[in-house]
């Protein structure tokens, strides 16, 4: 088939060669393509919202299935709670260990208190 405007070899459905045809969508500038229009085209189409079409991705498109889940709090917000609720219960341990290893000393202190406290009232009942 010829081009209508140049005789050269059609290769378009619309009846014009590579360069007519390129030369008219030019000269017509860019339209919005009626959804039947987009469904029979082959090849690629830019849909209004700048995102592409493509008639051999249509299947795959319809088959994907995107689930976002959401369970409250973002995963580093429940990281930043973990981490002070270690630390907090580090420093409690820690005063906890303190208290075990310091306790046979504290016994000792309050004995010998005690002791002096005893000898003090002996000495001063004898005065």
């Amino acid at each position: 088939m010829k081009c209508r405007y140049c005789e050269n070899e059609a290769v378009y459905p619309d009846g014009l060669c590579e360069r007519c045809h390129r030369a008219e969508a030019e000269a017509r500038g860019a339209t919005v393509m009626s959804e039947e229009e987009r469904d029979n085209f082959k090849g690629k189409t830019i849909n209004e919202d700048g995102s592409t079409y493509n008639t051999n991705e249509r299947e795959d498109e319809t088959s994907r299935i995107h689930v976002y889940v959401s369970n409250g709090m973002p995963l580093r917000i429940k990281l930043a709670i973990g981490f002070i609720v270690f630390c907090l219960l580090a420093i409690v341990v820690s005063a906890l260990g303190f208290l075990i290893l310091a306790l046979p000393y504290l016994v000792a202190a309050g004995v010998v208190y005690v002791a002096y406290s005893v000898i003090k009232a002996i000495l001063k009942s004898r005065h």
